[in-house]
């Protein structure tokens, strides 16, 4: 029998509740108490055995379904798919809630920064009006531990909030929330585009890539009140490094 995590003493303690029971279900699942193939315990159950929340528990749950250890169906359960998990990266982000997820699990290196002028192309990829200045932070993405990272990004922040994350050179948890707590009001909309792309060379060795190897770029704006633009990230993904999954539920037939 598990026994319920600790709310202190540890830096693993400081990790959200989620991540820790995560960490407790995978070590279980690789240990073989929940073999692949066989359903999870319910909901419930599983916050008794933690000694959490089943808020706690459906975090934990998703958690694990992007690195591919769990599968789950409507009206049948949590199934566990695999004891190992998958070398590429899971990205299934349907909600706020998904990034910050993402965001506890990897952390976000900066390699450098720099002050743009938004004109031209820049100024149409960013979506926002010519002449705006921006502090740009040269990003990767890993996850700890693992020396090759799973991509890279530029993130632009508002000059006015600058200061945020002007001398942070790692980030555990999602940037936008730094810029949050100086606006003291949060991001309202999250505007995200995905593009097929290939690796240039400059962008190949910012990840350790093959230049001319397919990838995704991922172009997130954040906006707060009054769509004021606040932060816009531009991620390049190399193909062989992720799998971006989506669950789409079809509505039941509605009497016309």
């Amino acid at each position: 029998m598990d026994r319920p995590l600790s709310a202190t003493g540890s830096t693993a303690a400081a990790r959200p509740r989620y991540v820790q029971v995560a960490q407790r279900l995978r070590a279980a699942i690789e240990a073989g108490d929940f073999p692949v193939g066989s359903l999870l315990p319910t909901e419930l159950q599983l916050a008794l055995r933690y000694g959490v929340s089943r808020q706690t528990i459906r975090g934990a749950i998703q958690q694990l379904r992007q690195h591919g250890l769990l599968s789950t169906r409507k009206r049948v359960g949590t199934r566990v798919a695999a004891a190992d998990p998958a070398r590429l990266f899971r990205y299934a982000f349907q909600s706020v809630g998904d990034l910050l997820g993402m965001a506890a699990e990897t952390e976000m290196l900066v390699d450098g920064r720099d002050w743009v002028s938004a004109r031209g192309a820049l100024a149409a990829e960013l979506g926002c009006r010519p002449g705006l200045r921006w502090l740009r932070l040269r990003c990767r993405r890993r996850r700890p531990g693992e020396a090759r990272p799973l991509c890279c990004a530029d993130v632009y922040v508002d000059q006015h909030l600058a200061p945020a994350v002007a001398t942070q050179d790692v980030f555990r948890s999602a940037l936008f929330m730094l810029l949050e707590e100086t606006l003291g009001e949060p991001v309202r909309e999250i505007r995200q585009e995905i593009q097929a792309t290939i690796l240039d060379e400059a962008t190949a060795a910012r990840v350790e890539g093959v230049a001319g190897a397919p990838a995704l770029r991922i172009i997130r704006r954040y906006l707060g009140a009054g769509n004021r633009l606040i932060e816009v990230s531009v991620t390049t993904l190399p193909a062989d490094r992720f799998v971006y999954s989506l669950t789409i539920q079809r509505q039941p037939a509605t009497d016309r």
